[in-house]
């Protein structure tokens, strides 16, 4: 049963389909010998398998990066299986592609034609700007690649035009500049963390869709016992209060409640999350963020949560 505010929750739309709470994120699937991401590498069979998983159990936005080791590659194959392409949304970078690095038109547009052989299909539905420095952006709009993805647009190649970086200033100059159809800012808005409200607040107003990444603190989150998470992606601990992570945990285990669960709810109940990016490289990843997803959680534990740890 999902918890009724959550259920209620209109979501905007993305290429008019409604994009389920939950999406599948690429780094973990695309993680190989040669690019190493989160755990180790995961094989084909095994990604193809969890995406087609994903897609099985309602969740219907993938994104991914020719960043990403060979997700792209694997993201390709799961999709000509699954078929059904207008009903998924498809989410892809440019300006990180390991060849084609940088924000030059020359370089976005070679990106681009890579990605779209790579995932075997012919449009995007969303394609993030992916990490670029203040320069970097200001020079996008200079350089003409803001023209040349504009008219990506137009032709329909591009749906959706985002960005996908951590700097909330570098969001709060993309949205400014009216070319913002969607956001991806990642790890600042969760139970350990909520930098970020200020910016999804701006996103709302501006009726810009907003994907959330990292939202499980590279696993801090994620309902397993912190002291036995060894990944510290991003320095994480720089960042977020590992000690903190772990009375979240052990509060949670007295109280018999799932953590990931009481986050999941926590970051969906803001407005502007259309969806959360779960970076699940296997089946049963991602069906326990479903399953959390799901579990309907007692107003008066959320509340006791939240004062307890001075929401």
């Amino acid at each position: 049963m999902i918890n009724s505010h959550i259920r209620d929750k209109k979501l905007i739309s993305v290429n008019s389909t409604p994009v389920f709470p939950i999406s599948l994120g690429g780094a973990g699937l695309g993680s190989c010998k040669e690019n190493i991401f989160f755990e180790g590498p995961v094989s084909e069979k095994q990604a193809v398998e969890t995406v087609l998983f994903a897609l099985d159990n309602g969740i219907n936005l993938i994104d991914t990066s020719p960043f990403y080791g060979d997700s792209e590659t694997k993201i390709g194959i799961a999709l000509q299986e699954y078929g059904k392409r207008s009903s998924i949304v498809l989410s892809t970078k440019v300006g990180t592609h390991p060849q084609y690095k940088g924000y030059t038109p020359d370089k976005i547009l070679r990106s681009i034609e890579n990605s779209l052989k790579t995932l075997q299909t012919d449009y995007l539905d969303i394609l993030h700007i992916h990490d670029p420095s203040d320069i970097n952006l200001q020079s996008i709009m200079k350089n003409g690649t803001i023209e040349a993805l504009l008219r990506l647009k137009e032709e329909k190649v591009i749906l959706n035009l985002g960005l996908g970086v951590r700097d909330h200033q570098l969001h709060f100059q993309f949205i400014s500049s009216g070319y913002a159809d969607v956001i991806l800012p990642y790890l600042d808005y969760n139970l350990l963390r909520t930098d970020a409200g200020n910016l999804l607040e701006k996103a709302y107003q501006e009726k810009v869709s907003v994907m959330l990444g990292s939202a499980l603190c590279m696993g801090l989150l994620s309902g397993n016992d912190p002291s036995q998470i060894n990944i510290r992606h991003y320095n994480i601990e720089q960042d977020v209060s590992i000690k903190k992570s772990q009375q979240m945990y052990d509060w949670c285990k007295q109280n018999n409640v799932d953590l990931m669960a009481l986050n999941y709810q926590f970051i969906l109940t803001h407005p502007a999350v259309n969806t959360i990016i779960v970076g699940a490289s296997s089946k049963e990843e991602v069906q326990k963020s479903l399953h959390a997803y799901n579990e309907p959680v007692n107003p008066k534990i959320m509340n006791s949560f939240l004062k307890q740890f001075n929401f």
